[in-house]
């Protein structure tokens, strides 16, 4: 697979799609302008008063 930067136009190695295969830009462009991949964020199903008491405890 093949695709060029959005940005710069340079191929994006294969290396990099291997991992990454939605990104649109290098990793030069990356560290420019930011990551263009788009991550879900996943709930834990914690209320935060319990999270407070978590960070919170002591090791015993």
């Amino acid at each position: 697979m093949r695709r060029r930067c959005e940005i710069c136009h340079k191929l994006i190695p294969a290396a990099r799609l291997e991992v990454l295969p939605e990104t649109k830009r290098c990793v030069d462009c990356a560290r420019r302008k930011g990551s263009d991949v788009v991550v879900k964020r996943v709930s834990t199903g914690m209320d935060i008063e319990t999270y407070k008491d978590l960070l919170g405890a002591t090791r015993s």
